[in-house]
């Protein structure tokens, strides 16, 4: 599986160059306030995206949330929340598998993309509403 090549692909649907840098990644910022990271693995590449910093007089609330979306994330198979205590940051990581299908990295990045700005308002506000659980669920996705 050729990484790059899939990568290169990629760039040139978006009009990006886009590569690996020497760490082995693939850092996106878009919109200016969406930071995506790309890692190839053997069979898939894994997507982290910060969410938000966790401010220490935030910290119950943000780490209760992402506890309660954790859990709407795995029903429908879509990654995780994961908190990095040396950054304390909130990160969403997913994965992407199938690489070598451009087609398919082009739906499968831009729903972790959608998802990721879903996911970003919730922890910026600071309350997770019943719209959000919808919004997270998705319109293929019932439970």
């Amino acid at each position: 599986m050729n990484h790059e090549l899939a990568l290169n692909r990629i760039g040139e649907q978006l009009g990006l160059p886009l590569e690996f840098d020497q760490s082995n990644q693939c850092m996106l910022l878009l919109d200016s306030h969406l930071l995506v990271s790309i890692k190839p693995k053997s069979d898939r590449w894994d997507v982290t995206c910060l969410l938000t910093k966790v401010e220490p007089e935030h910290e119950h609330i943000l780490l209760k949330q992402a506890l309660l979306v954790n859990n709407k994330l795995n029903q429908i198979e879509a990654g995780y929340i994961y908190f990095e205590d040396n950054s304390k940051a909130l990160l969403y990581v997913t994965r992407i598998k199938n690489v070598e299908n451009t087609e398919e990295i082009t739906t499968k990045l831009t729903e972790v993309i959608n998802r990721y700005e879903e996911l970003q308002s919730i922890f910026q506000s600071k309350e997770l509403s019943n719209e959000d659980i919808v919004l997270l669920r998705g319109s293929e996705h019932g439970y």
